[in-house]
């Protein structure tokens, strides 16, 4: 561990993986020796006011951020999410407003005493959900439509 004398003190170089150890909120002991002495110390680490910035900084972020674009090769056929097969609907998880992903679960249908769960076609809001629980469906019917 080099040592540099500055004004009436020591400055310390410690190496980068004594340096990772060193949390913020509480100092770390260390035992150093200078000329065949050996001290132990309590090293913590100070903000360095030039990276930080003063006060809390308050930032909005505008929805339009939030919400990625689709993909203009989107048809709106291609936004509808459909059932796959004919059966019952146990469950309705997506609801109107909600940003879904493709294959974000939208719904599960029940077919034969087996339930399947029916995935998004697309990324996209829900914009309208044309099914209930206890409702029945036909393959291809619309679950819901996404924008």
């Amino acid at each position: 561990m080099p040592m540099k004398p500055q004004n009436e003190g020591y400055r310390v170089l410690m190496a980068a993986a004594a340096g990772a150890a060193l949390e913020r909120d509480r100092p770390v002991r260390l035992r150093i020796t200078l000329e065949g002495h050996s001290y132990d110390v309590d090293v913590e680490v100070l903000p360095d006011p030039a990276q930080e910035p003063e006060g809390e900084v308050a930032m909005a972020i505008p929805d339009s951020v939030l919400l990625p674009p689709l993909l203009p090769d989107a048809m709106e056929e291609d936004k509808i999410c459909r059932s796959p097969l004919t059966g019952s609907i146990v469950s309705v998880v997506a609801k109107v407003g909600r940003y879904l992903r493709q294959d974000d679960p939208v719904a599960v249908v029940e077919a034969m005493k087996m339930q399947t769960t029916v995935g998004a076609p697309v990324d996209g809001l829900v914009e309208e959900i044309a099914v209930a629980p206890g409702d029945s469906v036909k393959a291809r019917q619309m679950i819901c439509r996404l924008g």
